[in-house]
Parts: C-alpha cells; sequence; structure tokens
C-alpha cells in the first residue's frame, strides 16, 4: 500500500478483486469488481472524488506493451448502492494473454491510496518479452514528443523532472485541453518481479513547485483546473522511482477532444 499524503488516522484499506468469468480469456470482455473494505472489514463508503472520478483503474500488461486507465463512471453513474457496499465494476478487454498489473487509486479521510494487485488471464495470443525502448524523442499519430529528464540520469529515492514538449506539424502545440482535471496522466511502473506503481500528474513548468505541496494535495483531492484551461507545448511532471531499474511511463494528454497515450522508457540508477 502506497501512501500519497499525511492526515489524521484512519483505518487501512483493503481492495478485494473479483472476476465475471472467474477466468478470463484474452480478447473477451470481463467485468473486474473492486471491493473497497476497512480494516475491520467495514465498506469503505465515504470515497471522495479524486480528478473527476471516484476510483482510477490502470491496467498495464507484464510485458508493458498493454495500458488501459478506465473507471466505473465508463461504465454509468455511480449509484447509491455502489457507495453502500463500497464495490465498484468496471469493464475491460485483455488483448493478450499473460499477468496483468491492476493499480486502482482512490481517497477517502483526507488521504490518496493506491494498491497494486494483478490478474492472471488465459487465452492467445500470449505475451512477449519488454522491449526496451530508450529514445526520448518519438512520433505518436502526427505529434512529435520530446521528453526531457532532469537529472539527466535519475536516481532512485530522488524526485525527477519529466519535461515533455509537443509539436506537430513543425508547430508547437500550445492547446493541450484538461482530461481528467489534469494537464496530463502519468502511470509509471518498473520491470521486474516486484513492481512498483506511480500515479502522477503534469502541469505547466514551475506549477507545482510554486503551488506547493497543500496546492498540489487540494487538485489531487477533487478541485478541478480551470474551465477552458489549455497547456502546452511543454508539460512538466515530478516523480521520485522509488528503486532502480528500466521503468516505462505510460502519459495521457487530450488534445482536439480526444485522449492522447504517450510511451517512454527510463533506466534509474
Amino acid at each position: 500500500m502506497h501512501e500519497q499524503a499525511s492526515a489524521p488516522a484512519v483505518p487501512e484499506p483493503v481492495v478485494d478483486m473479483e472476476t465475471v468469468p472467474a477466468e478470463i480469456t484474452a480478447g473477451s470482455q470481463a467485468t473486474i469488481m473492486f471491493l473497497l473494505r476497512d480494516d475491520n472489514n467495514k465498506p469503505i463508503k465515504d470515497l471522495v472524488i479524486t480528478h473527476d472520478r471516484l476510483i482510477h483503474v490502470v491496467i498495464i500488461s507484464e510485458d508493458l506493451s498493454v495500458f488501459g486507465h478506465i473507471h466505473a463512471e465508463d461504465i454509468g453513474p455511480i449509484t447509491t448502492e455502489m457507495r453502500e457496499s463500497a464495490r465498484f465494476p468496471v469493464r475491460y478487454t485483455f488483448p493478450k494473454a499473460g499477468k496483468y498489473n491492476i493499480a486502482v487509486d482512490f481517497a477517502y479521510g483526507g488521504r490518496g491510496y493506491s494498491e497494486l494487485l494483478d490478474l492472471e488471464v488465459g487465452g492467445s495470443p500470449a505475451m512477449g518479452s519488454v522491449q526496451k525502448d530508450l529514445s526520448h524523442e518519438k512520433d505518436f499519430n502526427g505529434y512529435l514528443v520530446k521528453l526531457t529528464i532532469s537529472p539527466e540520469t535519475p536516481v532512485a529515492g530522488k524526485e525527477t523532472t519529466l519535461r515533455y514538449t509537443f509539436t506537430k506539424n513543425g508547430r508547437p502545440v500550445a492547446d493541450i485541453e484538461p482530461y481528467l482535471s489534469a494537464a496530463m496522466h502519468l502511470a509509471v511502473i518498473n520491470e521486474g518481479v516486484q513492481h512498483y506503481f506511480i500515479h502522477a500528474h503534469g502541469d505547466r513548468p514551475g506549477a507545482m513547485q510554486h503551488r506547493g505541496h497543500e496546492g498540489h494535495m487540494a487538485l489531487h483531492m477533487g478541485h478541478s483546473v480551470p474551465a477552458g484551461a489549455k497547456f502546452g507545448p511543454e508539460i512538466e511532471a515530478n516523480v521520485v522511482f522509488p528503486v532502480r531499474g528500466t521503468y516505462k511511463i505510460f502519459s495521457e494528454i487530450q488534445h482536439d477532444g480526444k485522449v492522447r497515450l504517450i510511451e517512454f522508457m527510463v533506466e534509474v540508477r
């Protein structure tokens, strides 16, 4: 369990996961039910909205090639029964057989939590091995994205600044729209047997430092970015990589009304 903020003591949350069908096959839609309870085995009823959603579910394949960011609200409105029972369903079609990491992010009691679970999917095609690509300038469907890292070689346990620069057709992209009340959502996970997951957010360069810790957490705990806000051509995020190794960074922005996925890998010493 990874706590994202400090606050008075509240019961520790426990996340249970059920799937329908019980045995999931690649290529077939599955329903995943998350049950949130405290350490007294009581449903957690006082979840608060963070970034426009009650819970965020991030799905990443073991080979780091598949990414999904989904929510219970994607199916329909959150019902009173869901809140009272603390049972929240999502639906997803897993494209490959193999192991998936399932990160569940939510907040209650003044704190944000991220629980990392794993799920095995049968059938075919099977996942391959992790394909390492450390290039930091790529074309994503017409968007040329450059990633600048400071320090150039990140060090585990110390803050790293990730700066993204966006151009399209040779021109800076300066009208990136908010997506789920952020300029950018980042999902970061490492390659290896034991996984560490980070859900971070981007903003205008320097904004995180100017906002400070309390302001940044206020943004997480439900405050929205200003209506009509635009971002770019640079977006910056701060991340602390917990251990050394290779990390995949999945980043999402919204432009021209569509969510765009950006993928980079970094080595951390």
